[in-house]
């Protein structure tokens, strides 16, 4: 347990000066604080060596087994997020909270790109997933799975809903993690979703931005 709390005490300390910077901030720097976020994270889980790009290398080269897990986990994560936008269209009033990045020069827009596609997965998937989720036993399990979703919620939404369509989009996430115990399963699916939802906010940004001179 003290193992535990030595390892997400940083982490969740971060993470609690971030959420309430969301209240205190005015909305148009949230793309900066948003990033200092996951640089500061990405930079600690670096030092402390909790992820590595070159085992995440060896594991994009490892073969079918690890691809098929990527390809399901991705599947779920993408499925997750046309659950929670149908959910959204059927309650359309009610307030998501989620903490809007905006991307008004070329500058927000690199930092956008690097902050929603490469290190969410880096970032969310060492800190809510291999830090957060305990194998100790069931209950332990159970409960720390919770605490890593609910954490990961509150790091993209200050509403009640909005909490609860993220919860929706961590469960993919977690489950893969528990099932294969290899962090870099729910990183590399993670990535790709991001990839495939952001990347085509980016393309559209760019093309209004160049349309727009």
């Amino acid at each position: 347990m003290k193992n535990y709390i030595r390892t997400n005490i940083f982490p969740i300390i971060i993470e609690v000066i971030f959420i309430l910077s969301c209240f205190i901030v005015p909305r148009e720097y949230y793309i900066y604080t948003n990033f200092c976020f996951y640089m500061i994270l990405a930079i600690y889980f670096w030092c402390r060596k909790d992820f590595s790009l070159k085992k995440w290398l060896y594991n994009l080269k490892s073969g079918k087994k690890f691809w098929k897990h990527v390809i399901l986990t991705a599947l779920g994560f993408i499925g997750a997020f046309i659950i929670t936008m149908v959910l959204e269209s059927l309650f359309p009033d009610f307030n998501t909270g989620m903490i809007g990045l905006r991307r008004n020069s070329w500058i927000t827009l690199i930092i956008f790109a690097i902050s929603t596609v490469l290190l969410p997965s880096i970032v969310e998937e060492t800190f809510f997933r291999k830090n957060m989720i305990s194998f100790e036993n069931k209950v332990v399990l159970i409960i720390t799975t919770l605490l890593g979703i609910l954490m990961y919620a509150f790091e993209h939404s200050l509403a009640v809903w909005g909490i609860f369509l993220t919860m929706i989009w961590a469960l993919p996430l977690s489950i893969s993690y528990i099932k294969t115990k290899n962090v870099y399963v729910p990183m590399t699916a993670h990535f790709i979703g991001n990839l495939f939802g952001n990347g085509i906010d980016i393309i559209f940004t760019i093309i209004a931005m160049i349309s727009n001179k």
